[in-house]
């Protein structure tokens, strides 16, 4: 049996910086809550709130897909993604199950921790199409004035428009049609503000009876400068290589 090896100075304080580091990531992964709200109003008034559970998979977080229905719309969220970086990914599909034209203004809306306390980057994109279930045509259009189909958000503010008013998307008896666009991808590349609570997507739009709109739609933030676990990460690497090399 091989006597232990003494402990000597050096030793010992690597030691005590590897701890540290490790200590340093596991404080970041801690504060990375994941929590998802989603909202929908309808001519302006409230009309469901929903906090469907985030799954952890071996690649990402994501939100089994599920179904919701309003006195004024019928609602099928799929492929939602999210993720601490920050970013969000969604596809809903939104029925007018009224005999009229109607309002909708739906947000999603993630918490981030820890907060992007300096300047960030951003980016976003969305595909939005409408489906004529009545024969008649179908429009998937915007607002009014000062409205856009997409916002991506930050603390609760739209601070990233895309298809700004006025945008419509028409579609004959029967028929569907899209359109898509983007802005910061890829990237995210787009100067934005700091993020102290969160991020999200906003589609405010009007919808014509019995017809059903769609999105797909992506925003994604980062820090313009490294952030504290990446400077931990980067330390950490940085102390594995010195004691790599005094051994």
């Amino acid at each position: 049996m091989n006597p232990a090896l003494p402990r000597t100075p050096q030793s010992i304080s690597n030691r005590r910086f590897l701890l540290l580091a490790l200590a340093l990531l596991a404080s970041s992964m801690a504060q990375a809550q994941l929590s998802l709200d989603i909202s929908l109003s309808v001519n302006g008034s409230a009309a469901g709130e929903w906090k469907p559970a985030i799954i952890q998979t071996a690649s990402n977080s994501i939100v089994n897909n599920v179904g919701y229905t309003t006195a004024n719309a019928s609602l099928w969220f799929h492929d939602i993604s999210v993720d601490s970086d920050p970013s969000i990914s969604a596809s809903v599909d939104v029925v007018n199950t009224t005999g009229s034209v109607q309002t909708y203004d739906l947000i999603f809306s993630m918490l981030v921790s820890p907060a992007i306390t300096g300047s960030s980057l951003m980016g976003g994109s969305v595909q939005g199409g409408v489906t004529d279930t009545t024969g008649d045509g179908a429009i998937l259009s915007t607002a009014g004035p000062g409205t856009a189909l997409y916002y991506g958000r930050i603390d609760g503010v739209n601070v990233l428009p895309l298809f700004a008013n006025p945008k419509s998307i028409t579609a004959g008896g029967f028929l569907s049609n899209s359109d898509s666009t983007n802005a910061g991808l890829p990237g995210p590349s787009m100067a934005g503000p700091a993020v102290n609570t969160s991020i999200g997507i906003e589609h405010e739009f009007t919808l014509t009876p019995g017809d059903r709109a769609t999105f797909t739609s992506v925003f994604v933030v980062t820090n313009a400068v490294p952030e504290p676990a990446s400077l931990s990460l980067l330390a950490f690497g940085g102390l594995m290589v010195v004691c790599r090399r005094r051994r």
